[in-house]
């Protein structure tokens, strides 16, 4: 179940990235390395997950560090007692 989750999950991925037709090479690669993955030393086998996962991370913490004036403002206003309502539209001007 592990190898059919991150398939799924990396071909949505991939799609959102660049496109439905990504779609094919990403599974061939995919299919690739998993026999890669039970030949291979194990400590390649971590090394390779440790930089794929955090090549993953790279963009949300750039969405994160982009997106932090929105969280400190939503969440002052949560604690001043504020309401926003949903889809209501931000003034980050106040």
């Amino acid at each position: 179940t592990t190898i059919l989750g991150w398939s799924f999950y990396g071909e949505k991925c991939c799609q959102f990235l660049f496109g439905t037709r990504s779609i094919m090479i990403y599974r061939v690669l995919f299919v690739l390395a998993i026999p890669l993955g039970a030949i291979a030393q194990l400590g390649f086998i971590w090394l390779m997950a440790d930089t794929f996962n955090a090549m993953m991370a790279i963009p949300n913490l750039i969405a994160l560090a982009l997106l932090s004036p929105v969280v400190f403002k939503l969440t002052k206003d949560y604690f001043d007692g504020k309401e926003v309502l949903p889809g209501e539209e931000l003034n980050h001007d106040q």
